[in-house]
């Protein structure tokens, strides 16, 4: 069997033959099957390659050199400029005379050398670095999560919001809203979420407010056995499921811009929790909700969630694929517990 490439050497040889004799060159072409561009090319065929040199190795008359390079990198990296980025730093060179090439390839150059991310001196730390929290929930009642956040009230007025989240469960198993953030409210808080609740969570999660570090909440969590677990300072996801939680009761249509006083307030949250609880179905949950993954009765829900689409299936299973399942809860929640790639940063 002949190949495809002798095929159309052949078919060429033939179109030629049929041109030496008289034909034109677009007829031929027509009747061996080839296009006419490949017969031109089979004229003229490209010469074989020379030496070639790689763009990054070939010199160019323009070419910054590697001195003038270094010199740049040497002045971008003194102390005049080591705490600015790229750009402020070279059209400040450029206002003090300097800076032979242009911005774009002065970042080339700071690429080639790895500092094309946040040139900014860090900010020093004043002891061991915080170790990340890594926290996994494959039930209700092992992680729970706390935060404080402000509303606004009349005038100048503000509350504090307090909430405790069960993370596996996303329910909000306690919450209160008062004047002022203090330690005596957060150990009230924890300890009437434990009591409502009638379990102890294994790990309570926050951040590095005052009340959750105060000497009243490490003492409540050793008197009921509660490992207490912390974000890093200036880490922003460590704490997600309550940050969403606040977004979400903020984002709510029927949230007010201000509450008219303290009962306001506590009226709208307990109103807006049990709702949250009993009625929201959450994407974290495959839109169950809270209260259902809390209280263990995922499988009679999926089982009856089910009988819908099995009864689409069975009136009209020409519209489907494959036949329709209602997900379950996803079997594991957590901080950081799943692996991820850092971003690159670009200056």
């Amino acid at each position: 069997m002949v190949d495809a490439k002798a095929w159309k050497t052949i078919a060429l040889t033939f179109a030629g033959k049929l041109v030496t004799a008289g034909w034109s060159a677009v007829k031929a072409c027509a009747l061996v099957g080839v296009h006419r561009t490949s017969w031109y090319r089979h004229l003229t065929p490209p010469a074989p390659a020379g030496i070639t040199v790689p763009h990054l190795d070939r010199d160019y008359p323009n070419r910054i050199s590697t001195a003038e390079a270094d010199e740049f990198m040497a002045l971008l990296n003194s102390e005049e400029y080591a705490d600015l980025s790229v750009t402020q730093a070279y059209y400040r060179m450029l206002d003090a005379g300097y800076c032979p090439f242009s911005i774009a390839a002065a970042h080339r150059i700071v690429a080639r050398h790895g500092q094309n991310g946040d040139r900014r001196g860090q900010r020093p730390g004043n002891g061991p670095k915080r170790a990340k929290p890594v926290h996994a929930a494959t039930a209700p009642n092992q992680l729970w999560s706390w935060d404080i956040t402000m509303l606004h009230g009349p005038g100048k007025h503000t509350y504090k919001l307090y909430t405790i989240m069960d993370v596996f469960s996303r329910k909000v198993v306690g919450h209160r809203v008062e004047h002022t953030e203090t330690a005596a409210l957060a150990s009230a808080l924890i300890r009437d979420a434990v009591a409502g609740n009638k379990r102890t969570p294994a790990v309570l999660h926050a951040d590095n407010g005052a009340p959750m570090r105060a000497g009243t909440t490490l003492e409540l969590a050793r008197d009921l056995g509660i490992t207490l677990s912390y974000s890093r300072p200036r880490v922003s996801d460590d704490n997600p499921y309550s940050e969403s939680l606040f977004r979400t009761v903020k984002y709510d249509l029927d949230f007010p811009r201000r509450f008219q006083d303290l009962g306001h307030a506590r009226e709208h949250l307990a109103t807006f929790f049990t709702s949250y609880n009993t009625h929201h179905r959450h994407s974290g949950l495959n839109y169950y909700t809270p209260d259902t993954v809390h209280n263990g009765l995922v499988q009679q829900a999926t089982r009856h969630r089910q009988e819908t689409p099995d009864a689409c299936y069975a009136r009209n299973p020409h519209r489907y694929r494959r036949r329709p399942t209602a997900p379950g809860v996803p079997p594991v929640a957590g901080i950081n517990h799943k692996e991820t790639n850092p971003l690159s940063q670009t200056a």
